[in-house]
């Protein structure tokens, strides 16, 4: 798989790693035979798998339980939906293992106000496991992917994500705030670095993310740090 700016795939990639929030499909229990959709917020783990924070009440989550297949159906915030960006992924979604304790704690970094779902209204978190992409780059544009398409695993682990969002903090973060609209009374706070991988940087203020994608894979402080300087007019720090 390449990351060249003329692959074909990238756009998709991107799409399913910059949206936050999608619409989960599930088969109805109450009503057999019909789908039934609903809005949930998400993020990619290391693996590239989305991590989703459910209650045990939810209508979606009660479908889940009864048959674990879905569709998550995310899209390019555009004007015109005809001509944005769709990315449909069929796969099954199942509580997390309760000794992953990494999956929620990624979930908290990118969604800090999931931790009064997690602690008082007992919503636990869950995987989603591609089986099959559908891609729509535009109008008349459509096409069904693998999931080697669009799936990439960081090869960062935990420990070298932390020190390379500290690394990047030091160096460029009087500026982040740049990437992001101004602050709301809803959304308080500094901006901070939600997540990093070798294909873009995950910036968070509050629970409103933004991915900022790379032109080149980049896994090294400097390089990121030179990029977000020529990006933002500046040198580096």
């Amino acid at each position: 798989m390449t990351d060249a700016p003329d692959d074909p795939f990238e756009a998709a990639r991107q799409l399913w790693a910059g949206r936050f929030q999608g619409v989960i499909s599930t088969h109805s229990a109450a009503e057999p035979g019909y789908p039934f959709g609903s809005v949930v917020p998400f993020c990619l783990d290391r693996d590239g798998l989305p991590i989703l924070l459910l209650s045990h009440l939810a209508q979606h989550t009660r479908n889940l339980e009864a048959d674990p297949r879905c569709a998550l159906t995310l899209h390019e915030a555009l004007p015109d939906v005809q001509q944005s960006q769709r990315l449909t992924c069929m796969g099954t979604c199942t509580p997390c293992d309760p000794s992953d304790v990494h999956a929620l704690a990624r979930y908290l970094r990118y969604f800090p106000s999931g931790r009064m779902y997690f602690e008082q209204l007992h919503f636990r978190p869950y995987r989603l496991k591609p089986k099959r992409f559908h891609y729509n780059g535009g109008f008349a544009t459509a096409r069904w992917l693998g999931t080697d398409r669009i799936v990439r695993r960081s090869p960062l682990d935990e420990e070298a994500e932390t020190a390379l969002c500290e690394a990047l903090l030091r160096n460029h973060g009087h500026r982040l705030a740049d990437v992001l609209p101004a602050a709301t009374p809803e959304e308080p706070g500094a901006t901070r670095i939600a997540g990093v991988d070798p294909w873009g940087l995950d910036l968070a203020r509050g629970d409103h993310l933004v991915r900022l994608p790379f032109p080149r894979a980049m896994t090294e402080a400097g390089d990121i740090t030179a990029y977000l300087d020529r990006l933002h007019g500046g040198t580096a720090g």
